[in-house]
This record gives structure tokens, C-alpha cells and sequence, in this order.
């Protein structure tokens, strides 16, 4: 089943800003996320169920999974800093 992809004001922001070599590879890698909502290397986060992270090098797409509505979304797209990187979410 194919979901719908929508953004967070801060990862439409965060998206725009990435470096152009990161900038298309999140690209592509969000637009699967609607056909392959949980892909190889996806993790769900501790303690936050249906809130999964991606590796993209140094950066972290994080979106939600709204499966009774069929929506994948983008949360936040930020670089890896530590712990704190998934802090202060703003989850849908």
C-alpha cells in the first residue's frame, strides 16, 4: 500500500538547507518511504513507538508512521549530534 508523505514545517526548512550531495539522496530516500514504509536500516525509536529514524551520513530523516490514516510523516531531518538529536520532536 502506498502512504502519503507529509512535512513538518521543520523538516520542509531542514530539507532545503541540506547540502546539495545529501539534498537529492534524502530526496529519493523519503519519496520510498511511501511505497516501503519501514526499509532496511530503518529503526523505530526507544520509548516512542511508530517514530523511526534513517541514516543519511551524518544527518537523520525521522518521521512518523500514521498507518490508520496512511501517512509517513517527516518529522525532522537534522544532523547527528548525540542523544539530544532526537529531543524536543514535535510528533504529528
Amino acid at each position: 500500500m502506498n502512504y502519503r508523505v507529509k512535512f513538518s514545517d521543520e523538516a520542509k526548512r531542514a530539507l532545503i538547507g541540506l547540502p546539495g550531495r545529501y539534498r537529492q539522496r534524502a530526496r529519493r530516500t523519503i519519496e520510498g518511504l511511501a511505497r516501503q514504509q519501514r526499509p532496511a536500516g530503518a529503526q523505530e525509536l526507544r520509548g516512542r513507538p511508530d517514530v523511526y529514524r534513517l541514516y543519511l551520513n551524518g544527518w537523520r530523516i525521522i518521521y512518523q508512521l500514521d498507518e490508520d490514516a496512511g501517512i509517513v510523516w517527516i518529522v525532522a531531518i537534522r544532523m547527528k549530534t548525540g542523544p539530544e538529536t532526537y529531543e524536543s520532536l514535535d510528533l504529528m
